[in-house]
């Protein structure tokens, strides 16, 4: 595939996407604004920006039923990379009585031409804890069994609030090498009230289960 046929799958698949996506709005307006967005029963605010790509030149979709999308051209030739390290907070609605339990990634549109990868890595912290969760997804062109395109982690306990930072990078490395890819997206799974989902019991514990049960029944036969 050369460079030209590439550009245009990356093109012909960046239509595609925004053409599917309402409630777009840059990176760098909701930076410079500041104000949460609300998406459903989601509050999405807190947004950064960093890396070699512009925040003005990514856009930002929020859909209601699961979450939020980042498109842009990341895109590279050798030898070079392209990079943005994105951060924000999503919160449950005040009065949802929901928590979130579990968080996907996935991105798509990647064109891989010769000794190149796209990956993103991710770390979701829980803001009233700070325990921390990871998600990575990743791609090394054709022939590379080990690609990774979703990824997904179980939040226990569910929580009200996560921090996120996403690192999405481009690398064309070798001779003749292209890059790129054209959205970003996060779902959650949100469940209602949170908490530690209960442990099973270990097998000593059930094993005096009975014994208990059975010291309760005495107990109130000899209090008779």
């Amino acid at each position: 595939m050369n460079y030209k046929c590439a550009l245009g799958v990356v093109g012909a698949l960046s239509l595609a996407v925004v053409a599917q996506q309402a409630r777009a709005i840059t990176l760098q307006d909701l930076i410079s604004n500041g104000t949460p967005v609300v998406a459903g029963d989601k509050v999405f605010s807190d947004f950064t920006s960093g890396g070699t790509l512009a925040p003005s030149n990514v856009t930002v979709n929020f859909v209601a039923s699961s979450g939020v999308q980042f498109t842009a051209n990341w895109n590279t030739l050798t030898p070079g990379s392209n990079s943005s390290v994105i951060g924000y907070t999503i919160s449950v609605a005040p009065g949802s009585g929901n928590a979130i339990s579990a968080a996907n990634l996935f991105f798509a549109g990647q064109v891989i031409v010769g000794n190149a990868n796209a990956s993103v890595g991710e770390t979701l912290t829980d803001t009233a804890t700070g325990k921390d969760y990871s998600l990575q997804v990743f791609y090394g062109g054709p022939g590379n069994t080990s690609n990774n395109l979703r990824s997904s982690v179980s939040i226990n306990p569910a929580v009200t609030s996560l921090k996120v930072i996403k690192s999405i990078d481009v690398a064309a490395n070798g001779t003749s090498s292209f890059a790129s890819l054209n959205f970003v997206e996060n779902t959650f799974t949100q469940t209602s009230g949170g908490g530690e989902t209960p442990g099973v019991p270990e097998p000593m514990s059930l094993a005096l289960l009975p014994l208990g049960l059975a010291g309760l029944a005495l107990r109130r036969k000899l209090a008779r």
